[in-house]
């Protein structure tokens, strides 16, 4: 640990720089990200830590957690510690960030950590060695970009392909927006999504957020047209030479139609004429849904597109054992606020 020094809350152009050389893309990890999640959620507090070796930065980890009753709850990191490809020794690397962060957590009165780390980073044995635990994996789902439009249209099914043109028959239209009131319309399929599938995404405030402290060009709602009337919409960020497809929601009317199928075709064509090289389009469990599963329906619909599964490694450590009480009472708040949500 001698031979690393640690700098808190380095400059957002150093912080961007090093993230920007190292990955096609890791949005969670960029230095605007942790703003937009104050913004978004006002108890939010945000830990950047980066590792400095021979006066160059070499890794960097940036995770968030809420406050309640003196304490932090869960410290939160995605695809996280980012540590540079030429380091001599990423093992120790990865393990000094680690351990500052820790120590941020222990200073912070943080109750427990939970970060998700690409399996193909080789950095289980960092965590091991300071003791978290493995609890459950999930895969990310990307579709690869490269080749172009035309390439990608060949690889996809046969049964996407037949439904993309199925849309163009109805005369489905895409389009993309950053009017405030596309956002809306946008959200409003997300909800109605949400209640279809009995599951939560980002509140409205987070979407907000993202438009007011991201780059405008990096970000913008996609929907989809038919009859008049909007019926699918997706939520996009670019970072690197990825385009995330961070939340997606559509309205029953435009299924047959197949308005969903038509409207991420169209996004993705766009980020190929654009030089992108990856779409992302969510998590998927590990393994990937069973025939029989309620998750089925989704995943048989996703993997048309012939995307890959990269898989995500969930670790967690608690810091704070005796103050765990705490964090079930601010668990159990939320959940009695989010029903009474669902009722009003």
């Amino acid at each position: 640990m001698l031979k690393y020094s640690i700098i808190k809350e380095p400059s957002q152009k150093s912080w961007n720089s090093f993230l920007s050389r190292l990955t096609e893309g890791n949005f969670e990890q960029c230095y605007e990200y942790g703003e937009i999640s104050k913004l978004a959620f006002p108890r939010t507090n945000v830990a950047r830590l980066a590792l400095i070796e021979h006066e160059k930065l070499i890794g960097i980890i940036q995770a968030t957690y809420s406050s309640y009753f003196g304490f932090g709850m869960t410290l939160s990191a995605m695809r996280a510690p980012v540590i540079d490809t030429e380091a001599s020794d990423r093992f120790n690397a990865a393990k000094a960030l680690l351990e500052a962060l820790e120590q941020h957590a222990k200073d912070e009165r943080i109750i427990e950590a939970r970060i998700l780390v690409p399996e193909e980073w080789g950095l289980y044995k960092a965590f091991s060695s300071l003791n978290y635990k493995p609890v459950e994996a999930f895969n990310e789902y990307i579709v690869s970009l490269k080749g172009g439009a035309e390439q990608l249209w060949k690889r996809i099914s046969h049964n996407k392909r037949r439904n993309i043109k199925k849309a163009m028959k109805a005369g489905v239209e895409v389009f993309e927006s950053r009017d405030p009131k596309d956002l809306l319309t946008f959200y409003s399929m997300l909800k109605a999504a949400e209640k279809r599938g009995g599951f939560s995404s980002y509140p409205l405030t987070w979407f907000e957020a993202v438009w007011k402290i991201y780059k405008p060009e990096l970000s913008r709602v996609f929907l989809a047209r038919w009859n008049g009337k909007e019926v699918s919409g997706v939520f996009t960020v670019i970072h690197g030479k990825k385009v995330y497809a961070l939340a997606a929601g559509s309205f029953k009317e435009g299924w047959k139609a197949r308005s969903n199928d038509i409207m991420h075709w169209k996004v993705m064509e766009w980020a190929c004429e654009r030089g992108f090289a990856e779409y992302y389009m969510g998590l998927v469990s590990d393994p990937p849904p069973s025939q029989n599963s309620s998750s089925w329906g989704v995943w048989r619909w996703k993997r048309e597109w012939r995307g890959n599964l990269r898989k995500l490694l969930v670790f967690e450590k608690t810091f704070l054992p005796r103050y765990k009480f705490v964090l079930k009472m601010k668990q159990a708040f939320q959940k009695s606020y989010e029903a009474l949500k669902r009722l009003i």
